[in-house]
């Protein structure tokens, strides 16, 4: 991943009417790196994303540059996108061969270049047996991988995706993954909203969480767990069960933070290999039989909950 900014958001801000949908936001996205950009409904991801592709009209220069270029000065810059949008694109009429030679017109490509690089996408993304289906009678799966590959039709060195993984089933997910990891390895530049935060954690270098049109956080995913939910548990559980039970809890609770919960002791820790380490000898201290130990880290969810929870807690006071 490189230092150079692919797309630079400077003081952006939209209204509708009185409604501030994105407040004075402001950040970059560097060369080979996958943004993602998180939030609760409403808090103006795609919004954003629709000022950066021109969807909606921005009113101010300077405020959004791709690869050096204000948008305003220019419409080219819309030829560095492949964007694939919360609601498909794709022509349900035609075929997804004619789907994928239309948008291949729109930027310029050649026929020659349309069939290479179009036999090539649907290769990568197992639609060769549907060149000549009718884009409608696919499934939501389908039609979202026919989306990724007439948003690369030509070659884009930027990757904008909306909601990409909604509603798709767990194979279709599990490939686009894949091939977003892969398109980031062939060095290109990867934004993404999403409200699956398990995806996010997996595939995104870096997160931004927009709260009420402002951002409230801008951190790599082990940062964000790491700076908002901090607690890493683990988990004890003995076959057979102690008769002293009440006394082995008492006594854990002289060194850690431990509760009981259906049989199993949980520990808060904030240095597991030391606290795991003590866990052991008190272990056989005690001679106890330990079926199972666990360490339960923090999740990008757990950190997007609280970081939320914080926010929602502070405009109260």
């Amino acid at each position: 991943m490189s230092e150079s900014s692919i797309i630079k958001i400077n003081h952006l801000t939209k209204k509708f009417g009185d409604f501030t949908a994105v407040n004075d936001i402001s950040f970059n996205v560097y060369q080979g790196e996958i943004l993602g950009i998180l939030g609760p409904n409403g808090a103006g991801k795609t919004t954003t994303i629709r000022m950066i592709t021109g969807v909606f009209h921005v009113n101010k220069s300077n405020c959004i540059k791709v690869n050096g270029i204000d948008i305003l000065e220019s419409p080219e810059y819309k030829s560095h996108f492949g964007i694939v949008p919360e609601v498909s694109n794709a022509y349900l009429d035609f075929t997804v061969w004619q789907n994928l030679n239309f948008s291949g017109l729109l930027y310029g490509m050649s026929k020659s270049e349309i069939e290479k690089q179009g036999t090539r996408l649907l290769k990568l993304y197992g639609l060769e047996e549907k060149r000549n289906a009718i884009t409608k009678s696919l499934s939501k799966g389908l039609k979202q991988r026919l989306n990724f590959c007439m948003a690369l039709i030509h070659d884009p060195n930027v990757l904008i995706l909306d909601e990409p993984t909604t509603g798709l089933d767990p194979l279709s997910v599990r490939l686009l993954r894949s091939q977003i990891l892969e398109l980031q390895k062939e060095g290109k530049t990867i934004l993404i909203t999403t409200h699956d935060l398990r995806e996010a954690e997996k595939v995104c270098n870096r997160i931004l969480i927009l709260y009420r049109g402002k951002i409230i956080a801008d951190e790599t995913p082990e940062n964000l767990r790491r700076k908002f939910k901090s607690e890493t548990v683990i988990t004890l559980e003995f076959d057979p069960k102690p008769n002293n039970w009440e006394y082995i809890l008492k006594e854990l609770r002289d060194k850690f933070r431990a509760e009981q919960k259906n049989g199993i002791i949980h520990i808060i820790s904030e240095n597991v290999l030391q606290d795991m380490a003590s866990l052991y000898d008190f272990v056989q201290n005690k001679n106890l039989n330990l079926e199972k130990i666990k360490v339960i880290e923090p999740t990008l969810e757990d950190a997007f909950i609280d970081l939320i929870q914080n926010q929602q807690k502070s405009e109260k006071l």
